[in-house]
């Protein structure tokens, strides 16, 4: 799998484009539910609901991402995996703090 940084670059705008959403359908399940329940919903139900949104209201944008030879599978897979690397940073900034 060749990856050029113009397509990682790109991954990554579609990354930061799913962010937002994610941790708006979040926000509730961390404030009813603590930071458990907000890493495994912030994992599965936020990130596909963000994808979802993507999917129905930006479904042209998938031909850009076409055009640069990335797949859609590839998209969401490397996306997930950003999106989990983001959570483990965020746990890690979560716990130095509660530690100081």
């Amino acid at each position: 799998m060749d990856m050029s940084w113009v397509k990682i670059i790109t991954i990554f705008q579609f990354f930061k484009s799913t962010i937002l959403l994610n941790c708006t359908v979040c926000l509730l399940p961390l404030l009813f539910g603590g930071t458990e329940f907000f890493n495994s919903c912030f994992l599965s139900i936020g990130f596909f609901c963000s994808l979802l949104f993507k999917e129905i209201n930006r479904k042209n944008e998938y031909l850009f991402y076409y055009n640069n030879q990335i797949s859609k599978s590839v998209l969401f897979l490397i996306s997930w995996m950003m999106t989990f690397v983001l959570l483990v940073l965020l746990n890690l900034v979560y716990h130095f703090i509660r530690k100081i």
